[in-house]
């Protein structure tokens, strides 16, 4: 069961990088702006990083928030 947590919290955090790739590259936002995008909040000094586990974040609570993920 562990194995499977891991596998899907590393498949989830590559979804979200290749999100934040894919808005830096074709539409030019920075980091805050992408946190922005999915939390609502402006974080002034804004990592990708930051933007990345905010892609995270969002898509953990709608995946579970709409059956895909077991609590």
């Amino acid at each position: 069961m562990r194995q499977k947590t891991n596998d899907m919290h590393e498949t989830i955090r590559s979804i979200a990088e290749e999100q934040v790739l894919f808005l830096r590259n074709r539409y030019r936002m920075n980091a805050k702006d992408i946190i922005s995008l999915y939390t609502g909040e402006r974080v002034d000094k804004a990592t990708y990083s930051d933007a990345i586990q905010s892609i995270v974040a969002f898509n953990m609570i709608n995946a579970q928030k709409n059956g895909f993920i077991a609590s």
